[in-house]
């Protein structure tokens, strides 16, 4: 698969994160077109500057409010057909991820993950009430996270997501315990469904890491700065908090912030962190009162 863009879906409240998700795309592809899926379902936020800077564009589209990661399944929709990867904001590029995928012929590349079955009925769909929604679908035994996937426009209709999703905006799951709440959910039941049918061609590649415990402890710092191609994979924080500075290995990621930060003079870090301080105090303000 030859990658023709990367898109990273970002809100109000993680944009801290994605700012280095840029950064370290840059690092190891200077001219790779980046597109920034801009949810504003939790309010407006600028990244002009970034974009400015660091050659970053904003997906033009009349939808502006998803949550739930939902704005990244607009990708599927753009004309005309190219391929792409979509990344969420808390994550970074470990090392040269798109050549991983190059001599892959497929239409969607995806984490070659396998949750047991108690988990996984916790975080995609219900896989005893799943045949309620298609009598015919039978489960492939696999899953994938949805915070890093390559896939090829054209492929995936709006269409084919109705059976779960009402696209109203911001989107709503039409059967929230059978398909649960958020793009991945949806994702994987639609690229399920379709591979059953041999209408897309799905490959499976070990392009996560979760730096959650030790599992991310044989990343050597030293061998990304030397822009060593040991680790073509993507490092992502899901769920682990907002605080970059409280993450496991947030040693790579104060690495890809001064990286960021080289283009700008100090006064402007300094501004962004600020601002940033303000975003997580408003965000957990906000959490606390729809409790």
């Amino acid at each position: 698969m030859k990658v023709d863009k990367v898109f990273i879906n970002t809100y109000k409240y993680d944009f801290h994160f994605a700012r280095l998700c840029i950064a370290s795309i840059r690092y190891w592809y200077p001219d790779i077109p980046i597109v920034l899926i801009k949810d504003e379902n939790a309010g407006k936020f600028r990244t002009t500057l970034t974009e400015k800077v660091w050659n970053v564009q904003e997906l033009s589209i009349p939808r502006k409010r998803f949550g739930w990661g939902y704005g990244k399944l607009e990708t599927l929709f753009l004309e005309p057909s190219f391929s792409f990867m979509v990344l969420d904001a808390d994550t970074v590029f470990a090392g040269p991820v798109l050549d991983a995928v190059a001599d892959i012929d497929a239409d969607f590349i995806v984490d070659d993950e396998i949750q047991p079955y108690k988990r996984f009925n916790e975080i995609y769909y219900n896989l005893n009430r799943i045949k309620e929604l298609d009598s015919e679908f039978v489960y492939p035994g696999y899953s994938f996270n949805s915070g890093q996937w390559f896939g090829t426009t054209g492929k995936i209709t709006r269409t084919d997501f109705t059976t779960s999703l009402d696209w109203t905006e911001p989107p709503q799951s039409l059967f929230p315990d059978i398909v649960f709440k958020g793009d991945q959910a949806h994702l994987n039941f639609v690229v399920h469904r379709l591979g059953q049918h041999g209408k897309i061609s799905v490959k499976r590649l070990k392009i996560m890491i979760w730096p959650d415990g030790k599992n991310a402890d044989h990343i050597i710092l030293d061998k990304i700065q030397k822009k060593s191609k040991d680790y073509p994979m993507v490092i992502h924080w899901a769920g682990m908090g907002n605080n970059i500075a409280a993450l496991n290995r947030a040693d790579i990621l104060n690495f890809y912030s001064s990286y960021y930060y080289s283009k700008f003079s100090l006064s402007r870090k300094f501004l962004d962190e600020v601002r940033d301080l303000y975003v997580r105090i408003e965000r957990n303000v906000s959490y606390k009162l729809r409790k």
